[in-house]
This record gives structure tokens, sequence and C-alpha cells, in this order.
């Protein structure tokens, strides 16, 4: 009897979640699908994860502003804004001793008096603090921050308001200092621990007429987490605005995909939810990462 050899089955790969009896083939028709899911919520993780407090949201997201910095110092705080006036081709900012004195008075009183605001309870103007180191200078210009959780980030939130962008490149600028300073419940500013930072930018005094700025809202402005994951971007202004929408528009699929499949449940008690477990879970999981990234990161005055 002649002998005939064959060749062996060749054995689709086996997804580890296929159900037995159904071919891989039309499980992937399936569940491919779902695979755009899948990348957004991976987008939305890249984008939110490094943030100023996005770790934190996920464990505390009841709060509204996130406890102390992680690492706050002056010259990280220096590197990164030379960083950014570099990406414009402006000339560095020197750290001025006399300016960061200043700066770190002026963050101290902000926290044992337990206010949020460019000028002091009295009224005084953040001028003061500059004069009394009797630093001479020519023009001068103030950006507040509260509630960040790095360097990077307290930078990132300027950077997302044009108008505290706008000091930080200021070319006229060619010195700084920063003040840093812990209030364990800065109720001025919202309630909770926070890390203060106050930056004075300076030009010397060169015998012109002497300039002060205060650049920034006349109120206390909110970063999101959105915000500082597109702070360099144009539609920085329109960040918070875009994850809301993606968050509803999210939800809003989810709830139209299973409309129907809801009534019958209602009425069969059938568990629509578990029909297709993958795409539900997604949908949901972008919903509740955007709502995340609108947190806020951060204060600026």
């Amino acid at each position: 009897m002649a002998k005939i050899k064959t060749s062996p089955k060749s054995h689709s790969y086996d997804h580890p979640f296929k159900p037995r009896k159904v071919r891989s083939r039309a499980f992937n028709q399936v569940y491919w699908p779902y695979l755009p899911v899948i990348l957004i919520v991976g987008l939305l993780f890249s984008l939110g994860l490094g943030q100023s407090g996005f770790k934190k949201a996920l464990m505390r997201p009841n709060t509204s502003v996130l406890a102390y910095a992680n690492s706050m110092q002056d010259l990280a705080l220096l590197a990164d804004t030379n960083a950014e006036r570099s990406r414009f081709n402006l000339a560095s900012l020197n750290l001025n001793s006399q300016l960061d004195q200043a700066a770190q008075i002026k963050a101290n009183d902000m926290a044992a008096r337990n206010y949020w605001s460019h000028q002091t309870p009295d009224g005084n103007p953040p001028w003061v603090f500059v004069a009394q180191q009797n630093y001479s200078y020519q023009k001068l210009g103030e950006n507040l921050a509260a509630g960040f959780d790095s360097e990077r980030s307290a930078i990132n939130g300027w950077m997302a308001s044009q108008t505290h962008k706008e000091n930080l490149l200021d070319p006229g600028f060619s010195e700084v200092g920063f003040g840093i300073a812990q209030n364990p419940n800065y109720t001025s500013a919202g309630g909770g621990p926070m890390t203060i930072v106050v930056a004075f930018y300076g030009q010397s005094d060169s015998g012109g007429p002497k300039i002060s700025i205060v650049k920034g809202d006349s109120s206390s402005k909110n970063v999101s987490l959105a915000q500082l994951a597109v702070a360099k971007l144009p539609v920085v202004g329109l960040a918070t605005n875009l994850a809301i929408l993606l968050a509803a528009g999210a939800l809003a699929f989810w709830l139209g995909r299973h409309f129907m499949a809801l009534k019958r449940a209602l009425r069969k008690g059938e568990k629509f939810v578990f029909s297709h477990p993958f795409l539900d879970v997604g949908l949901i999981t972008i919903a509740a990462l955007s709502y995340l990234l609108t947190r806020t990161a951060g204060l600026i005055h």
C-alpha cells in the first residue's frame, strides 16, 4: 500500500480571549474594529500620565488642586524657562540673587498670610518686595503659580496662558528670580496643601523710565491637565473644551449604541453591557480619561 505524506494542518493563532468553537477570522472581524478605541485610550494616557497631578487625579478624583509639588527648585525652573525661550530664539535669563530673594520673601508672605494675589492684603504692589532688596530696575514683571507638582508643569501652566507666556518670553527681560513656599491649607486658592511659586522677571536699570508690569488676569485662572498636555500648541486655549467634547461624545456614542438594548434589558432583564465588553469598557474609559484631563492641574495669576 502506498504511503502518502500529508502536510500537517496549519493552526491559526488563537486569541486568548476567543471563545471556543469560534473561528479566529470571525473573532478578529468582530473585535479588530475596537483597535481605534484602544489607540485613543493610549493617546489619552500618553497626554496626561506625565502631566501635573494625573496620577493623583486617578487616585483622588474629587480634589480640585493637587497637593505639594513633587519637585520645585530654582535652578530647574530656570532651566525650563530658558528651554522655552530657546525655542523662540530668545536670550536666556540669568538668575539674579536680589530678584531671587525678593521672590522668596513674596512667596513666604503669600503662604504665611494666605493670600492669592499680585497685591498684598495691605494693598501694596509686588514691586515693594523688589525695592526692599535694593534691586535697581528699568523693567519688572511677575508671574504666580500654585498647585502644580513639578517645575515643568508650572512653566507649562504659564505657557498655556497668553499673558503669562508674554512675561516669560519677553525679550526685554534679562534676569529672573524664583520664590517657592508651601501652605498646608491654602484656602485663598481653593484649599488643601499647595506649593506657591513666584517669578520676578527683571531688566536692570540703564537710566531709562521704570516700567512695572503684571502680566495675567485680574482674577485667578485654572489650568487643566489637557492644557498642560498641549501647552506648546496653538490649540491650548481650546484644550479643556475639546476634552469635554471628547468625553461627552464617547458617552453619547455609548448610550446611543445601547439605547435599544437598554430598552430590551429593562423589559427582559438582558445583560446587554456584556455583549461587547471591549468596546464598552473602551468608550467608558475614554470618557473617564477625558474628564480627568479637564481637572485642574494648578492655578496661575
